[in-house]
């Protein structure tokens, strides 16, 4: 036989190829499985380091444990609760897909169900899996399910409890979501100041946006503080000379674009719709806002600001600036463990540039689309990149 396909260094270390004393080189290429709860569980987990071990000639296969039929519908045109777990399949297929993945399979366990189903009869269906696929290397959630959802505990924690009784079991990488100190509304001020013409979206886009943002902030990506705001007519969404300390993503409605002179004249200056920004030259200079902007009619807008600053301060040129670094109030513990999970030793925190697979891992997110809505151009990969970039992993030991 010929010799398994080399992997990149990084991945030989993070996959156990790489000098590891417990396995013998392979005369094959190295399995790699990721096992997850839902569709679409796979990108963010895993995404880029499966595109590129796939690249690189390894065989990788993706399971998800249910069809996602209790997941959200952002777009209508996608699916009715009827169809939506047979839709999700079908994305789950596209998405692995995009990402190069050899082999996927979706089981119909029921979302949300797996923390209420017999713990054992999860772990047989798991240890079935194993057997059948014999990866060298498994990936699926940490012990606290990315956030807390019951379903990703439960697929984590019969990933290893499967794997307890086998002779050869697999190494077991378990996805993290390290809290990030970065902001998308940095990354979004400095691509918006980057270019001549001001950047003017749609309704759909703002929506996008709006999604991606309060995944990348549940996710921990991104460490912003996000609402929804509605300004009537005739009110001000910004005024002129106060801080700049929030950007302002127009969903419904117009605004106007007003300077105002030492002599109180008001000068329209520009309109601004549905999908574009407002706030951003601040935000870029450091500097006291340069322009009201008033709500034209009735306008709903998407949010972001620094977690910790005041939401209860005043307006206008007195207003305090923001302060850094202050919590945004109690962060909730995420619910205990719904199954026991099997003692183990964790052996060490890997991270991984998925840049090269960026692409491949935006056009997966992107084939989810009843659950982000997305399109593959809705960012520019100079904000795509920093958020999405870097996969991070903990190697587990054996019980």
């Amino acid at each position: 036989m010929s010799a398994a396909p080399a992997l990149p260094d990084d991945l030989a270390a993070l996959l156990g190829t790489a000098g590891s004393p417990d396995r013998p080189p392979l005369d094959r290429p190295l399995r790699v499985l990721g096992l997850f709860a839902h569709p679409d569980d796979e990108v963010f987990c895993v995404g880029g380091t499966i595109a590129r071990a796939a690249a690189a000639g390894a065989e990788t296969a993706v399971v998800s444990l249910t069809r996602g039929e209790a997941g959200q519908i952002r777009d209508s045109a996608t699916a009715t609760r009827r169809t939506l777990g047979v839709t999700r399949v079908a994305e789950l297929e596209a998405a692995t897909a995009a990402l190069g993945v050899g082999h996927v399979e979706c089981y119909d366990l029921g979302d949300g169900n797996l923390a209420r189903m017999p713990y054992d009869d999860v772990v047989a269906l798991v240890r079935e899996v194993l057997d059948r696929l014999r990866p060298d290397v498994v990936v699926t959630f940490g012990d606290d399910g990315g956030f807390g959802h019951p379903d990703h505990m439960t697929s984590s924690h019969a990933v290893l409890s499967a794997r307890a009784g086998m002779a050869d079991p697999p190494r077991v990488l378990h996805a993290r979501f390290p809290a990030q100190d970065r902001l998308l509304l940095d990354l979004l001020v400095d691509w918006l100041t980057s270019g001549e013409q001001r950047f003017a979206g749609t309704a759909g886009f703002g929506n996008a946006l709006r999604l991606f943002a309060d995944g990348s902030s549940v996710l921990g990506f991104a460490a912003d503080h996000l609402q929804v705001q509605w300004f009537p007519a005739g009110s001000y969404v910004i005024e002129q000379g106060e801080p700049a300390n929030e950007l302002f993503c127009v969903l419904s409605g117009s605004v106007d674009i007003v300077v105002e002179d030492a002599h109180g004249t008001l000068t329209t200056k520009d309109t601004a719709g549905p999908g574009s920004f407002v706030g951003q030259d601040g935000l870029a200079s450091g500097r006291p806002r340069n322009a009201h902007v008033v709500a034209r009619d009735d306008v709903t807008c998407f949010v972001l600001a620094p977690r910790g600053r005041d939401l209860s301060a005043g307006r206008g040129t007195t207003a305090a600036a923001p302060a850094d670094g202050l919590p945004d109030g109690p962060v909730a513990e995420p619910p205990g463990p719904v199954a026991p999970a099997p003692a183990s030793d964790t052996t060490a925190d890997v991270s991984v540039d998925v840049g090269a697979a960026l692409d491949a891992k935006i056009a997966a997110l992107v084939a989810h689309r009843s659950q982000y809505a997305l399109d593959a151009d809705l960012l520019p990969r100079q904000v795509l990149g920093p958020l999405l970039g870097t996969e991070h992993f903990t190697v587990v030991g054996q019980s």
